[in-house]
């Protein structure tokens, strides 16, 4: 009879821990381009950024296709 070892350890499940998003800056004497990372938490609070060259805010809005699949339901109720 043989004895098999249960398997003792960790899981970590695959998640997306970071999503990174591009945007121009909205003033025409700028537009420059800001490359944003957002965590989840970010990600369902974001609403604009401050330019990176210029320091303005740009009111904004993610896309629900910019979000990994998984983030859909959490993000929803933002």
């Amino acid at each position: 009879m043989v004895e098999r070892k249960s398997r003792k350890g960790f899981y970590f499940p695959r998640t997306t821990l970071l999503v990174k998003i591009e945007r121009r800056c909205a003033f025409p004497e700028c537009a420059a381009g800001n490359q944003i990372g957002l965590t989840k938490q970010e990600a369902i609070e974001y609403r604009g950024f401050a330019c990176f060259q210029c320091e303005r805010w740009n009111d904004d809005r993610l896309n629900p296709l910019e979000l990994p699949v998984s983030w859909e339901s959490q993000t929803d109720s933002a």
